[in-house]
């Protein structure tokens, strides 16, 4: 991920988790005003079928965000040791890209389910990921925990660059 300040870095990470999250969100919310505009059809009837689905749904998101968790994590470890601050944001920059990519690719498995299936369950889950997403977005704090920035690195990622100008 290429970008000339750090402002402009967040800016680009903000800009592209926005970006992400808008698909899940539609088919939520077409999801919801096709069913109060008009009769939905409802594609997944038995009800056995819709548990295992909602249980298998639910375990391969919670699986899927450990060792994304986990990855970004060893990967942040990786990178910190390295030297200069716009290689280490850089670099993480692309981790953080992928982390936002698959946590996008995992909530939209519930407005799917939704759709295909009405049961309520999916709708709690959307929204628990949507906040499990929002909880994980790339801020300058979790930046400078994550490569472990002290002094003036972590005073410049602080303030967005604002702080030696």
């Amino acid at each position: 991920m290429k970008f000339n300040s750090v402002k402009e870095y967040f800016l680009r990470l903000n800009n592209t988790g926005y970006q992400l999250m808008m698909v899940p969100m539609i088919l939520f919310i077409y999801h919801y005003a096709s069913v109060y505009a008009f009769t939905t059809r409802v594609w997944i009837t038995d009800l056995a079928i819709v548990h295992y689905l909602l249980i298998g749904v639910i375990t391969l998101s919670l699986i899927s965000l450990t060792v994304v968790h986990f990855f970004v994590r060893s990967r942040a470890i990786k990178i910190s040791v390295q030297t200069g601050l716009g290689l280490k944001l850089e670099q993480l920059g692309s981790v953080l890209m992928q982390r936002l990519i698959v946590l996008a690719l995992i909530t939209l498995a519930m407005p799917v389910g939704l759709v295909l299936t009405h049961h309520i369950g999916f709708a709690i889950g959307f929204a628990m990921l949507l906040v499990w997403f929002f909880l994980h977005w790339p801020t300058p704090t979790q930046v400078c925990s994550l490569l472990k920035l002290k002094g003036d690195e972590k005073e410049m990622v602080l303030s967005k660059g604002e702080a030696f100008k």
